[in-house]
């Protein structure tokens, strides 16, 4: 049987942090866990006995398989790197979190999220705190060299004029649930569980229907992380 390829390095999105942040240090540590896994190793994923982390790796699993296949395969994940922020994860990273027990790896996980995507230096106890000053190291290098990319053109969302935004607000439409909002935009995948419907109450499917063109996630596939944006797109 063929091997496959190893990869060293992976792009983590703000949809993880998001994803990480909302869960306690001993969920997080064992999804990032779960993460480096199935992205650095050939293992089997190990069975998840918590019904939350279950729910939330059937949300992140697929998008880890599209960007391991083209990093396997040594493509750019040119669509997820557009519509998300993200940063190189390295598997130094991860030799990190297998010798740090599950809440220690949810607070490192959660430490370099917090400092890549809000600028946050956090304090941490020992073992943990000289782990991330470590991988601080190389953080501080993906951002050099990302701020040094982003000057010779930086993509920035297309502006829309008020007057735009007015008259699609203005225009009678149909109400929409979520199931017409789900035939008007048939590229979306539903991936939201029933016993986790609970996510789309107070949505205004018409509403959103209205601004998902005009916004950052307008070419997601991805029902979850539009929800998960609801407020953004619309702009609550």
């Amino acid at each position: 049987m063929e091997q496959t390829r190893q990869i060293k390095q992976f792009q983590f999105y703000d949809f993880y942090a998001e994803i990480l942040s909302g869960l306690n240090d001993e969920s997080a540590g064992r999804i990032a866990r779960l993460m480096c896994e199935y992205m650095f190793t050939d293992n089997a994923v190990a069975e998840i006995t918590d019904d939350k982390e279950r729910f939330l790796w059937g949300n992140i699993v697929d998008v880890l398989q599209e960007s391991k296949e083209n990093a396997v395969n040594g493509k750019q994940s040119t669509g997820l790197n557009r519509k998300m922020k993200h940063f190189t994860f390295q598997d130094n990273f991860y030799d990190a979190i297998k010798l740090l027990d599950d809440k220690q790896s949810g607070q490192y996980v959660k430490a370099i999220c917090g400092y890549m995507f809000e600028n946050k230096t956090p304090a941490l106890k020992p073992p943990t705190d000289g782990f991330f000053i470590l991988a601080k190291r190389k953080l501080d290098l993906s951002k050099t060299r990302k701020r040094n990319g982003s000057k010779g053109g930086k993509t920035e969302r297309i502006p829309v004029a008020l007057e735009q935004i007015k008259k699609a607000d203005d225009t009678p439409r149909e109400q929409l649930d979520m199931d017409g909002f789900l035939k008007r935009n048939p590229q979306i995948k539903n991936n939201i569980y029933p016993v986790s419907m609970r996510l789309t109450s107070g949505i205004d499917w018409t509403k959103l229907a209205n601004k998902l063109p005009y916004s950052t996630y307008r070419d997601s596939t991805n029902l979850y992380q539009i929800v998960a944006h609801y407020k953004e797109i619309v702009g609550v």
